[in-house]
């Protein structure tokens, strides 16, 4: 079973992507902190997390830049799971930081399971 990390500080966003991603089949980890992600990143070994660019406390940037820092999680496969529209500025940053999905929220269940499916691959 594929194991996916949600950080997102709203519950309302982590019930969305738990059950979309349960009912699809996937083992589902929810972290609502940039420290909290990072540790179930490191100890539970996800193959994929989708993270919110607006955490509480540390950005979803910064956990980026955190994770691809520790070589016990810069492999993770990673993809923004996000309402913040891409720009010159984000476009950069997955550039430099090896993400090649965004997300967007909202988004259809279909939708949702086919961006999470690309980002696998």
């Amino acid at each position: 079973m594929i194991r996916v990390l949600v950080v997102d500080d709203e519950p309302a966003n982590v019930l969305y992507a738990d059950l979309v991603l349960r009912n699809a089949g996937y083992d589902v980890l929810a972290a609502e902190s940039a420290d909290e992600a990072e540790r179930l990143a490191r100890e539970m070994r996800p193959v994929l997390a989708l993270i919110d660019l607006s955490l509480r406390g540390s950005s979803g940037m910064d956990l980026v830049r955190r994770l691809r820092a520790n070589a016990a999680t810069r492999g993770l496969r990673i993809a923004l799971y996000t309402a913040t529209l891409p720009n010159a500025a984000l476009r950069d940053f997955m550039a430099m930081t090896a993400i090649e999905h965004v997300i967007p929220k909202p988004s259809e269940p279909s939708e949702f399971l086919a961006a999470v499916e690309s980002a696998l691959r």
